[in-house]
């Protein structure tokens, strides 16, 4: 199947509206199938000897080598949110759960932050979200977050780089 291409709208114009996987999709730019492709390879970086679970000996040392300082490293709380069953591992299935939830939420994040509703985030509606939010932030901070994530210097962030950039963020902090 081929990849969905976004025409750079929020496929959702309406803040509050339903959000889908679809809306998802359509704003990455992915087909069910790639953004599958996606999850089981984030899955397998963890799962290094290809045993089907993640524990949280895998999920620390996969933090340390994406080379994450100790401080942000929250392997445990990544283990007991991922896994609902309770027996100390993740298996894929609770892992897709996981991402398929993580990746609704960000994309309800981004609708509200995306108050033109045309597929990007300016600097300013960031920043405003993150002051609505608590969050402080200062002009350096921000303009290095926009830099990393606007690689094209459209100064409007992507939906989807932007998502990915959310994604890691959230796996790796728990906010």
């Amino acid at each position: 199947m081929a990849t969905q291409q976004s025409n750079g709208s929020n496929p959702v114009k309406k803040a509050g509206a339903s959000v889908t996987m679809e809306h998802v999709l359509l704003a990455l730019g992915e087909s069910k199938e790639e953004r599958g492709q996606r999850i089981r390879a984030l899955f397998n970086f963890f799962d290094v000897n290809s045993s089907g679970y993640l524990d949280y000996a895998k999920i620390e040392a996969g933090l340390s080598s994406l080379n994450i300082p100790s401080e942000y490293k929250y392997a445990r709380d990544l283990l007991n949110v991922c896994d609902s069953n309770q027996d100390g591992r993740v298996e894929y299935q609770e892992f897709r759960r996981y991402m398929d939830d993580k990746e609704l939420e960000l994309y309800r994040i981004f609708q509200a932050i995306d108050v033109e509703h045309n597929g990007g985030i300016l600097p300013e509606e960031l920043y405003h979200a993150l002051v609505k939010a608590g969050i402080e932030i200062d002009d350096e901070e921000l303009a290095t977050f926009v830099e990393r994530v606007d690689k094209d210097n459209r100064n409007a962030p992507v939906t989807s780089r932007f998502s990915y950039v959310l994604i890691s963020f959230n796996i790796l902090n728990f906010y």
